[in-house]
């Protein structure tokens, strides 16, 4: 096992807010990867729950885990740009505290991402449901995506990513606009960087009836406020890129 003076190749940040339900599942996808060399940095964001003390006991019992507590509620945004700020490895990646990693997923996108000099690395998934149920297609992700390719349809979850820390570092989440996972891939790959995507799905993706994605008449206005707002695209850019991002909606969730 590592122990906390050898440097870890992965930091992985977990923001978690009343997260109890999920969380040692999400923690064990964690102490399950093959490419044993990580660290796992979990924030409480001033849960109500047993949220904070179950990332105490998961601390006390794999030193490779550290478990942290804003001292106000800070949203998600700024609780991952604390994880960041923490980190240490060469590579970091997001976990939501309610999502499951495959156990050879950092394994596989490390290679990926070093292979083919990506800025990032994504992946498939399977979006599952609060006990684990399959209820949708899984999700498979193109081979390669660039600025243009995700405009029109987000192929990178944040629980998918894995990004080299200088890259992260160099541009941080966006604190002002929702969606800033979606931010942050726009903003590395507007660079002319490209991101390189493993087709097989190595991520369980909750879908919650209280989660952020379930609300979509909210998800498209932010959409929309990204296209307009953020980007600064004209109006008919904007909206033909609102109907690529609606049409690729529907697929994902209604088929």
């Amino acid at each position: 096992m590592q122990t906390n003076e050898q440097k870890p190749v992965v930091s992985v940040i977990m923001p978690a807010y009343n997260a109890q339900r999920f969380l040692d599942q999400a923690i064990s996808s964690v102490r399950a990867q093959t490419m044993t060399r990580w660290e796992l940095i979990i924030i409480d964001d001033c849960s109500s729950d047993g949220t904070y003390e179950i990332a105490l006991r998961q601390q006390e019992a794999d030193s490779r885990i550290f478990a942290y507590r804003n001292d106000i509620n800070s949203g998600v945004a700024k609780t991952r740009n604390r994880g960041i700020d923490l980190a240490r490895g060469e590579y970091i990646a997001f976990l939501d505290s309610d999502d499951i990693w495959s156990p050879d997923k950092l394994e596989q996108q490390i290679q990926m991402i070093t292979s083919q000099n990506a800025a990032i690395c994504y992946c498939s998934y399977r979006i599952i449901d609060q006990w684990g149920n399959k209820t949708r297609p899984d999700y498979i992700v193109p081979g390669t995506a660039r600025f243009a390719d995700i405009l029109k349809e987000n192929y990178i979850q944040c629980s998918a990513m894995l990004i080299p820390a200088e890259v992260v570092r160099a541009h941080m989440f966006n604190t002002q606009f929702y969606h800033e996972d979606y931010i942050l891939g726009l903003d590395i790959l507007k660079t002319g960087q490209i991101a390189v995507g493993c087709t097989q799905p190595l991520l369980e993706w909750r879908y919650l009836e209280n989660s952020r994605s379930f609300d979509k008449k909210k998800s498209a206005a932010n959409r929309w406020r990204i296209y307009r707002n953020y980007l600064h695209l004209p109006l008919y850019k904007a909206a033909y890129l609102f109907c690529c991002y609606a049409a690729a909606g529907v697929r994902k969730y209604f088929r």
